[in-house]
């Protein structure tokens, strides 16, 4: 090899090895930020958290992740914002991981604000935080969740670059967010010659295929796709604005950009489709504008595409055949107060008469322990759920936490006779809900029973 084609040689393996060694050295300065945020964290170590009272027992760092473990004094699940999160959650072990997520969040990104070394991390790199809650003896974890540093900067974007003092604020708005989402994909078109399906939120946008029929498709496609945006405004409108946080959605909508893209399809044509673009500005002008009724968009929908409406009690789905093997494509739109579906999340919660003293007054009243129990000092805390109707009838408890046969069966039977609740109610209709009350058997000093 001639010195001309050493030099060349030597000369392009130090531009490749530069780049190379220089992102090694942002990664090992990015480890060391990050091992020293968690040294700063050390005084916490073995100290209970106030708000979520859980304790830290660990917290280190290794090559891009954080690894953190908490301790519970108890083994049970109980809402820790009961007058925020009831009745958005399945189960209280759900509804503790999303609260304790949010808030380990919430703390990374207060620090990160007040910490330039930790905000460079947040900023310019990919690190996990893992994080366990343990019972008291330790062991398997109760319940385990992790989050990036994009979780981080979406939190810090949520509220504008400035993280609130107060952790319920933040949650409130984490809340407002994930019924946003979940309100975004149950908007409908009450017509049968038209529907919404596969929604997905994705990148800060709304994917939303909208199938019609043949006809259908030319006029909601006309005017750049007038028919197809007002149809999903004067929805999202319809539903949005009965809701109590519907200013907090805007906010939301307008902070996080969020765009909807409709991608208009002909049933009878696969093949054939168009796509349209609703802006947040869009939805924040459209806000401003009066209520759009539900019958005004069918009126809409139907002046446009013709035809006949469906009935109510049967506009649980919308259906249609195409192509040359008949497929049937569903698209689901809001059942009426008529069908026999049974909620999980409603808007306004089945209420005991006179509220939780009055539902613990006759809980204690009409406990009766059983003596097998009493005689072998059982007790326990029985969850049990149930089915509250429309008329405010219980019906169907079942327990899904056991203590003792015989404590679980007295549960179920001071339950299922129990008076009327106000049922719960959905969009302005009662509706069946689901419900989950803890019954809990304790026994005293005397062994008397309390509740």
């Amino acid at each position: 090899m001639t010195f001309k084609k050493y030099f060349y040689a030597l000369f392009s393996v130090l531009l490749i090895s530069a780049p190379i060694g220089a992102q090694q050295n942002n990664a090992d300065q990015m480890t060391k930020r990050a091992k020293f945020y968690v040294a700063q964290q050390k005084d916490k170590i073995g100290k209970t958290d106030k708000v979520l009272n859980l304790k830290m027992t660990k917290m280190y760092a290794t090559d891009r992740t954080v690894k953190i473990v908490y301790s519970k004094g108890n083994t049970n699940f109980t809402s820790y914002f009961p007058e925020m999160t009831e009745g958005k959650f399945k189960t209280e072990a759900q509804e503790n991981r999303y609260v304790a997520r949010n808030y380990c969040i919430w703390k990374v990104a207060t620090d990160a604000i007040a910490s330039a070394s930790l905000a460079s991390i947040i900023r310019n790199d990919v690190y996990t935080w893992f994080v366990d809650v343990v019972g008291p003896e330790g062991g398997e974890p109760l319940y385990t969740f992790d989050f990036k540093t994009q979780a981080v900067r979406n939190a810090i974007e949520l509220c504008s670059g400035k993280m609130p003092t107060d952790f319920r604020d933040y949650l409130s708005k984490t809340l407002v967010e994930r019924a946003l989402q979940s309100l975004l994909k149950d908007v409908y078109l009450p017509h049968d010659s038209a529907g919404f399906c596969n929604v997905e939120l994705k990148n800060q946008k709304l994917h939303v295929d909208l199938l019609t029929t043949h006809r259908g498709y030319s006029i909601l496609k006309e005017n750049n796709g007038e028919g197809s945006r007002t149809a999903w405004l004067g929805s999202f409108m319809k539903m949005s604005k009965s809701k109590r946080y519907f200013n907090d959605l805007l906010d939301v909508i307008k902070v996080r950009q969020l765009a909807v893209e409709i991608k208009l399809r002909d049933i009878h044509n696969a093949n054939d489709s168009a796509m349209f673009m609703i802006y947040p500005k869009e939805i924040i002008d459209y806000a401003q504008k009066p209520t759009v009724s539900e019958t005004q968009i069918e009126g809409y929908i139907i002046g446009k595409l013709g035809g006949k409406k469906q009935e109510r009690e049967n506009r649980g789905w919308f259906i249609a055949h195409y192509g040359p093997n008949s497929k049937i494509l569903r698209a689901a739109v809001a059942p009426t107060s008529k069908s026999n579906r049974v909620y999980e999340v409603v808007e306004e919660m089945p209420a005991f008469p006179g509220g939780k003293p009055a539902l613990a007054t006759y809980i204690a009243k009409t406990i009766k322990y059983p003596g097998q129990c009493l005689d072998n000092k059982i007790q326990g805390r029985v969850v049990c759920r149930f089915t509250i109707t429309r008329e405010g009838i219980v019906k169907d408890v079942v327990v899904t936490k056991s203590v003792d046969p015989l404590l679980d069966r007295e549960a179920v039977r001071v339950l299922s006779l129990m008076p009327k609740w106000i049922p719960a109610k959905h969009r302005g209709e009662r509706v069946d809900a689901k419900y989950t009350l803890p019954v809990t058997f304790r026994l005293t000093s005397n062994d008397s029973e309390e509740n």
